[in-house]
């Protein structure tokens, strides 16, 4: 049976979930770990684990042909690099952008080299995205004029302690995640709500982003939370509550995305889609089409999905619902999309220039918000 080495930086919240799926999928082989917390015994493969720079160790000893990244993001990028001058594919997680053109050293590095950089973003696998991808290809909802998305995620549980202090989660992301809302006001993890609504309306493919304006809410979310559990230190939060995002792109389309993590809600990207034929909502579930749908009246949405099921969704969708129950099957179909695209059988549907492109919204819309103004995307 054909087997690929794979070999993981980073083992906390992501990695594990990701560690835990690839297990299920014999073509990835796991050969070791660098984490400074992780242990032989936990994992049942060698694990390093003497300090920030032992993964360097690891990929000389076992020579991994793909490496999974999922470490704190300000080290994504020198990680990624690391591994492509190494001759290893790399399988990169998503976060939110640090600085503009960040990417261009491992787009120029992965150009030179030959190898790929998988951007890990799961939302472009979701069931129902897919379908719309789809759907809106066969121009059912005719010439798309309007797109929303987010991320709509209460993390206030991860940023905050049981006691009211702010990055005091031990071993978990708070530690470093929750410095950027007491350094930046933006919308720091763009890539949920904006890399499936790219992928429908073909950007940057068939159009291009020009401009963008953003806004943000004043932050009283996190100080709520504090105050309602006690907690006597009140940090100089800068992170707006909600941050407003509008985008444009050179045909006329227009993006709406909205950040919003510290305020109480249920989990949602907020999908939707709008065009000359008609216009879904994916959050509601439902979808309207002019001249098929019941004059000005709602259908579900269901039979449509069915109907413009996804390749990746045919062939393992049953298996992903099964496997990944937490994330609904996206990371699983994600990971066997990874390995279609490796074996030359289906092409993997974003690459390191789309998550390029994902991420300068965090610092356009930081740009934005600080000058009060429109910034270009060109």
């Amino acid at each position: 049976m054909e087997t690929l080495k794979i070999a993981y930086i980073g083992m906390g919240y992501r990695g594990k979930q990701l560690l835990a799926l690839t297990r299920h999928i014999p073509y990835f082989q796991v050969t070791a770990i660098a984490d400074p917390e992780a242990h032989e015994e936990d994992y049942g493969v060698p694990c390093y684990n003497r300090g920030g720079d032992d993964y360097q160790r690891m990929i000389a000893t076992h020579a991994p042909q793909l490496v999974f990244i999922a470490s704190p993001w300000q080290l994504h990028v020198p990680h990624a690099l690391y591994c492509l001058k190494a001759g290893c594919h790399v399988a990169l997680e998503i976060k939110g952008g640090l600085s503009l053109h960040e990417y261009q050293p491992l787009i120029e590095q992965a150009d030179v080299c030959g190898k790929e950089v998988f951007p890990l973003e799961n939302t472009l696998f979701r069931q129902e995205v897919l379908a719309m991808y789809n759907l809106v290809r066969e121009g059912v909802l005719g010439e798309i004029v309007h797109l929303r998305g987010g991320y709509r995620h209460d993390l206030r549980n991860l940023l905050l302690d049981d006691k009211g202090n702010l990055g005091n989660r031990k071993k978990t992301e708070s530690i470093w995640r929750s410095k950027f809302y007491l350094q930046e006001n933006g919308d720091l993890y763009p890539t949920h709500g904006l890399a499936p609504l790219c992928l429908i309306a073909g950007i940057p493919r068939k159009d291009r982003f020009v401009r963008l304006t953003s806004f943000a809410s004043k932050p009283a979310g996190l100080h709520q939370r504090i105050r309602d559990l006690g907690g006597n230190a009140r940090p100089t939060v800068t992170q707006g509550d909600i941050v407003l995002t509008q985008l444009e792109t050179a045909s006329g389309v227009l993006v709406s995305l909205t950040h919003d993590t510290t305020l109480p809600r249920p989990r949602s990207l907020d999908l939707e889609v709008q065009g000359t034929k008609g216009i879904w909502q994916g959050e509601l579930q439902r979808i309207y089409i002019e001249g098929r749908s019941p004059h000005e009246t709602w259908e579900p949405d269901a039979p449509y999905l069915q109907q413009y099921t996804h390749t990746y969704w045919k062939h393992w969708g049953e298996e992903a619902l099964r496997l990944d129950t937490h994330h609904e099957g996206m990371d699983y179909i994600m990971l066997k999309a990874l390995e279609a695209d490796l074996k030359q059988e289906l092409a993997y549907p974003a690459d390191l220039r789309d998550l390029a492109l994902w991420t300068s919204v965090t610092p356009l819309s930081i740009q934005s918000i600080a000058e009060h103004r429109t910034v270009s995307m060109e």
